[in-house]
């Protein structure tokens, strides 16, 4: 068999030619039409990976078996993530202050202020006033609040409450900055959280670090009762406490607070007792105030200069069932003190008395004591059902301030 190799020599009918131009470029045009749907499933494809990525707002209407994009926020540098938590930094870092508290001492020129602590703190208004914790400015003789800008103000106490572990200050400043607070509530768990503070002092002020929130109404026991925080990975440290918590859009979700370190045998490592001083290595345990919760409590602060709860007047502790059968005393409250003058004192509760229960209902923690208090309020009268010498007495208690044991 042989092979005509002369295409030199070849030459194609007029109309064979023209019907081949034809089919050709039809043949074209479909290539066309699949290349372009190709390409609108890749750009496709990528707008969902970029909208995930820059948090562009898009709508997707389906034509057929294509999917169009309209873009109504187009993505830029603004929206770019590499730029998200540099942008968080630059609009909150004017509003976080350091804050150094101060005790009486004895130097060589006699009496002096010797520096004992440091901590950051939160501008919340323009009229001066910041929030931060309460064991940042405890005991404090004198305090002073480092701006970002340099300046420094001697800081008045306009209140505190060591139950929330919470305080506002108070300086005569212009040109502030107030931080925006957000809402807690709207919190989820593997959000953006940033935490801005001056971990070890100034020598590091303005340090932020970043992670997620890793839990929330994380309630840790406190020497106060029960405390509800928000849990997060970000790194916090000594000298952050009191400083903010902030989600993506630049908002104070929480006041950084605690954070539980590697255990042993020391209970400050440990400040909750979880770990009965076993040795465990924690990372990334950092935990804070919720805001939604300290908003009242700020805002009593700076109106009475304290919080206003009911109280009965009472220091008791809990006995367990063990020791209600060790000692054959019910399972209650053990009152071990009780104030002179209170409600409590007033009723004829004495010290050695075991409260069983409240209102009807029985108690046999102090979370379920405080929990029915605090559906009162002050000038109140309670029913107090109490355990004395193998005998049950009911008696009537009138709830008194908080503000008059402090």
């Amino acid at each position: 068999m042989e092979f005509n190799h002369d295409f030199e020599n070849y030459s194609m009918p007029e109309d064979g030619l023209k019907n081949n131009r034809k089919s050709l470029g039809k043949m074209v045009k479909r290539y066309r039409r699949k290349m372009f749907l190709s390409f609108v499933v890749v750009a496709l494809v990528a707008a969902l990976i970029g909208g995930a990525a820059g948090a562009g707002i898009m709508r997707y209407v389906s034509t057929g078996q294509t999917q169009v994009v309209n873009r109504y926020l187009p993505l830029s540098s603004d929206n770019n993530n590499f730029d998200l938590i540099t942008n968080i930094v630059k609009t909150v870092s004017p509003s976080v202050v350091g804050i150094d508290k101060y005790t009486n001492g004895y130097g060589a020129y006699g009496n002096s202020y010797v520096q004992e602590g440091s901590g950051s703190g939160i501008i919340i208004d323009s009229q001066g006033h910041i929030v931060t914790n309460n064991h940042v400015v405890d005991g404090a003789s004198k305090i002073t609040v480092n701006l970002s800008d340099g300046r420094k103000f001697p800081a008045q106490l306009v209140g505190k409450d060591a139950k929330t572990d919470l305080a506002v200050l108070k300086i005569n400043a212009t040109n502030l900055t107030p931080a925006k607070l957000g809402d807690s509530s709207k919190l989820e768990v593997g959000e953006l959280a940033v935490a801005i503070g001056n971990p070890l002092g100034d020598s590091f002020a303005g340090t932020a670090t970043a992670g997620i929130i890793s839990g929330l109404n994380r309630n840790l026991q406190s020497d106060y009762g029960p405390v509800n925080l928000i849990q997060t990975d970000a790194a916090i440290n000594p000298g952050n406490s009191g400083g903010p918590l902030v989600n993506s859009i630049g908002e104070v979700i929480g006041i950084t607070s605690i954070k539980l370190t590697s255990t042993g045998s020391s209970s400050t490592q440990d400040p909750f007792g979880l770990f009965q001083s076993q040795s465990v290595t924690l990372e990334g345990m950092g935990f804070a105030i919720p805001i939604n919760e300290a908003k009242p409590i700020i805002d009593d602060l700076i109106k009475n200069g304290y919080v206003e709860r009911p109280v009965m007047g009472v220091s008791v502790q809990q006995i367990t069932k063990q020791l209600a059968r060790q000692y054959n005393i019910p399972v209650g409250l053990y009152i071990a003190q009780v104030q002179q003058g209170s409600g409590a004192d007033a009723a004829g509760l004495q010290a050695g008395d075991i409260i069983t229960a409240v209102d009807g209902t029985n108690v046999t923690t102090f979370n379920q004591l405080e929990n029915i208090l605090n559906k009162h309020n002050v000038g109140d009268i309670i029913s107090v059902t109490i355990w004395r010498n193998s005998k049950t007495i009911t008696v009537n208690v009138k709830l008194m301030s908080s503000s008059s044991v402090q």
